[in-house]
């Protein structure tokens, strides 16, 4: 009972921290309200690492798709559009000056695309793992004809057991009690950096 009226009483106490997963988000003054918003697909990166590396650019790219279209203060330039006007401009450009150059062509406000450091499966399943999923995505808003992001939101986890830190309440809260994939795990990250950009946009 006392260990019941402990974990209560320390939820109650950080409720937000707990019940919230661990984004970073750092955003420049000269962010503009965002109405109209692209998202640029993730490029694939030899710099990825973990076992589920090659699956991270399309699975990533889908995840902010749709966070971005649930979102009501801005309008989502349509995936067929983004492909075309990807299709003009360099490979070779960064992926910084590609997003302004997006937003620029398709009349957009910024462009939002992300970089995958880590993306590793878990080992084992639902209700027992060896080695748990991990993360680590930076999320990136980029404006138009902009060649660095005016916004970014860094989510870097790896998945512990809710008796390890109280502070990992979220992930019981959003995944529920069990091991995440590492596409569940990367889902709530997107999902609340996405959330965040959204209130940033429609506070300004």
């Amino acid at each position: 009972m006392r260990r019941v009226i402990l974990f209560v009483a320390t939820l109650a106490a950080g409720c937000s921290r707990a019940t919230t997963p661990p984004v970073t988000v750092l955003a420049k003054p000269s962010l503009v309200a965002i109405h109209k918003l692209a998202v640029m697909p993730v490029g694939a990166s030899a710099a990825t690492t973990g076992s589920a590396a090659a699956r991270a650019p399309a699975a990533v790219s889908e995840m902010l798709l749709k966070a971005a279209s649930r979102e009501a203060v801005w309008t989502t330039v349509d995936p067929d559009a983004v492909g075309a006007a990807l299709d003009a401009i360099k490979a070779t450009d960064s992926t910084e000056v590609k997003a302004g150059e997006l937003a620029a062509r398709l009349g957009a406000d910024a462009t939002l695309t992300a970089t995958v450091a880590r993306y590793d499966e878990r080992q084992g399943g639902d209700y027992g793992v060896s080695e748990p999923a991990s993360v680590s995505i930076q999320l990136l808003v980029v404006g138009a004809g902009k060649k660095q992001p005016e916004w970014k939101a860094n989510y870097v986890i790896t998945q512990e057991p809710l008796a390890y830190n109280l502070w990992n309440f979220w992930g019981f809260v959003q995944g529920g009690a069990k091991w995440l994939t590492v596409n569940e795990l990367a889902r709530i990250g997107i999902e609340e950096a996405v959330r965040r950009l959204a209130q940033r946009s429609g506070a300004s």
